[in-house]
């Protein structure tokens, strides 16, 4: 059943994210910057970039999830900031909470430095925004609410990666 305070507060998260991502651009001189899930669908995004966004989240999410495999037979926890570097233009991919990635596109005019701080800095917003408005574990309550007990019959959340009103019920 959809809920009208869950879709206001999923309004409400994306347009800070927004906020989050328009930052980065605004402030680190980015050509454009996106916000995708572990899966590699694409969120929400700034700038004017002409690029496939499509194909960048998705190829970007199997990088990273590639990358941390890697970290892992190295003994790493993650590798939770990735940078690319090309002739012309280069990217930054960091984990922004717990299942979503922040990709920021950039050209060589601007100082790498200047977008690690941005990035990071809005990264970290954007996984607290995230990871706040997803759906609680089974038996959890989200950050400053109370569990109720389960009703019985009641359906549980699916991944919780996405709000409760857009997990698909099948």
């Amino acid at each position: 059943m959809l809920n009208l305070q869950d879709v206001e507060r999923d309004l409400d998260n994306l347009h800070r994210v927004q906020q989050e991502l328009d930052r980065v651009v605004a402030e680190a001189g980015s050509l454009g910057t996106f916000l995708v899930d572990e899966n590699g669908f694409l969120i929400a995004e700034a700038g004017a970039i002409e690029i496939d966004r499509v194909a960048l989240s998705a190829l970007v999410a199997a990088s990273f999830g590639a990358n941390a495999e890697i970290a892992r037979i190295l003994g790493e926890a993650d590798f939770s900031r990735i940078i690319h570097q090309g002739s012309t233009r280069h990217l930054f991919i960091g984990k922004a909470g717990g299942h979503h990635i922040l990709i920021v596109v950039f050209g060589g005019e601007t100082n790498l430095g200047l977008v690690k701080l941005y990035a990071e800095r809005v990264a970290v917003n954007i996984g607290a925004i995230m990871d706040a408005g997803a759906a609680p574990e089974p038996g959890r309550a989200a950050a400053g609410t109370a569990t109720a007990p389960a009703q019985p019959g009641a359906e549980e959340t699916g991944s919780g990666l996405y709000p409760a009103w857009m997990e698909s019920k099948e």
